[in-house]
């Protein structure tokens, strides 16, 4: 089922890391703003009116489309199926995650 063990652990790496930035921080924005932000980096091409480039959400894009593709390479059988099912879960988890947390919590 796993063609190369390296490629899925990379993918892995990458799909964990757009997970990660994904995280409504501290409830409205994701990790990604914060993280540009404390670099000193700019999270918008025009930063007063806050339009143009979103350079953080551009950034865990090109992160997941990588770990898509480490992923999709890495796997024999069932390479979409589990493509699209890593794709769902992290672009949609960490919502839901906060959400559930926020309210058992």
């Amino acid at each position: 089922m796993i063609r190369e063990r390296s490629l899925l652990i990379k993918g892995l790496t990458f799909l964990l890391a757009v997970f990660i930035l994904n995280i409504p921080f501290p409830n409205s924005t994701p990790l990604s703003h914060s993280v540009f932000s404390f670099l000193g980096l700019p999270i918008y091409g025009d930063e007063e009116t806050m339009t143009g480039i979103q350079y953080a959400s551009n950034a865990w894009g090109i992160i997941l489309l990588l770990g898509l593709f480490a992923l999709y390479k890495s796997l024999n059988r069932h390479r979409l199926k589990l493509t699209i099912l890593a794709a769902f879960i992290v672009i949609s988890g960490p919502g839901h995650m906060v959400e559930a947390m926020q309210k058992t919590v």
